[in-house]
């Protein structure tokens, strides 16, 4: 294969950027102001939303194994497998987005149904866009070198775009009126249409894997890979962190409306995240190519989980939120650029021991956690504030909500994010030595085939 067909152009580096920042507001708009939107201004019960997220869930448990198993079956087309199905799922997942937003707003009944039925059918338009983007990188390029340029840019764009929304997002709806939400989601859902499918335009596929009969997976090998170690402790690890990482995220407007008095300040909260993750994110490859990702990983689900520690010191201190915010960021500095590289060391795992590509199924998992985070972040802050008594949209609380709030965005993230580091760091056992090992021995196989 000619090394130099695998490089990666700086317009298609952009383009795969664009088309990670365009995958960013879904997820994230959900899990910060979702509850409290419906709560606060549709006026709906934080216990009965709460239920929906873990109902959701469930469905989503047999849904993203199966879209994995369904794209890695998809024909390669001459746009490739991955690039349409991305366009595709964008315009429905966008559409079904909106529906979920304001569906329950513009109808005069069945507010709680339309709510449930659009917010399960998003797991499985989501996921038609997720798990294509997730999936683009192993077919972009071969090239070490470049794959690790370009999760890095994966990271970027991800931290970039997310971090930007939890600036601007609550400086919007600041006012809590319908009228700031409309301003919020449609923006955001056009940013998402432009970036994904721009994005999705300018990258190429440059290995358009076919396969034998025997390199191909059925049905019924799907569990065997998500099941197998090095898959299932990265999955566990990752969704704690993440639970805990989401909770506070979701309880996050909350926090700010009612403890801090302002949820404007959240703004500059977030603003700080941003600054604390570069340095993180710099790092963390350096260091990764020297002692491998499993112990910086680790490292940085452990750091994430020192920083709403340090603010349980003073909840309500505006400089304390700026600190730990500061610590926990770059902790998350630390994980952002190495999650899709373990990833693909996963991947690579299962070809080795299976003989089997499974670059989609294995990506199912990223969006899986996604949504299993988001729903049980959603759903136990929801449980938390209808069992402390929340009053929907009052503006004094009881003691009690107050309580709770601070449970969910300070202490739950800090108890998740050490379980959660001790699984990844005692549970993983793929070193750099062995990932570059069986690269070497995939790499004789696949010669001594040609």
């Amino acid at each position: 294969m000619n090394h130099n067909s695998q490089k990666v152009g700086v317009g298609e580096k952009i383009s795969y950027f664009l088309a990670n920042i365009g995958n960013i507001p879904l997820m994230t708009l959900l899990s910060t102001f979702f509850l409290i939107f419906y709560t606060d201004v549709v006026g709906l019960n934080a216990g009965a939303l709460a239920t929906l997220f873990l109902i959701s869930k469930v469905v989503d448990g047999i849904s993203d194994p199966l879209m994995g198993f369904l794209l890695d079956k998809f024909p390669v087309t001459k746009m490739g497998k991955f690039r349409p199905m991305l366009m595709l799922g964008t315009v429905i997942c966008v559409i079904n987005y909106i529906l979920l937003w304001f569906g329950a707003v513009w109808s005069p009944v069945g507010k709680y149904a339309i709510v449930y039925i659009t917010y399960i059918l998003l797991g499985w338009t989501f996921d038609i866009m997720d798990i294509s983007l997730n999936s683009l990188l192993p077919v972009m390029t071969t090239d070490n070198k470049e794959r690790n340029q370009l999760s890095l840019i994966k990271a970027i764009g991800y931290t970039i775009g997310g971090m930007g929304l939890s600036v601007v997002g609550p400086i919007i709806v600041a006012s809590g009126t319908l009228e700031s939400y409309y301003v919020l989601i449609f923006g955001a859902m056009a940013v998402t249409l432009v970036c994904s499918i721009v994005g999705a335009l300018g990258v190429k596929e440059r290995v358009a894997f076919e396969g034998t009969e025997e390199e191909r997976y059925k049905i019924r090998d799907l569990f065997k890979f998500l099941f197998t170690k090095p898959v299932i402790v990265t999955f566990l690890a990752s969704l704690l962190y993440f639970v805990g990482y989401q909770g506070a995220a979701g309880a996050g407007t909350y926090y700010f409306t009612y403890i801090m008095g302002d949820l404007s300040l959240m703004a500059g909260v977030s603003g700080v995240s941003m600054i604390g993750m570069v340095p993180g994110m710099i790092v963390a490859p350096l260091v990764a190519n020297k002692v491998g990702k499993k112990k910086v990983f680790a490292a940085g689900i452990f750091i994430c989980a020192i920083g709403p520690a340090l603010r349980l010191f003073a909840p309500t201190s505006l400089a304390m939120a700026y600190v730990g915010t500061l610590v926990a960021s770059l902790g998350a500095g630390f994980i952002m650029p190495l999650t899709y590289g373990v990833q693909a060391d996963n991947t690579l795992y299962v070809q080795y021991t299976t003989g089997k590509h499974a670059e989609a199924a294995i990506a199912s998992l990223s969006s899986f956690i996604t949504k299993v985070g988001q729903g049980i972040a959603g759903a136990f802050p929801g449980y938390v504030l209808a069992a402390c008594g929340y009053i929907n949209g009052a503006a004094e609380q009881p003691a009690s909500v107050h309580t709770g709030i601070i449970v969910c965005v300070l202490v739950v993230p800090v108890v998740l994010g050490i379980i959660g580091g001790i699984v990844f760091a005692f549970g993983y056992k793929l070193e750099k030595d062995d990932v570059d090992r069986m690269a070497r021995e995939i790499a004789e196989r696949e010669s001594v085939k040609a």
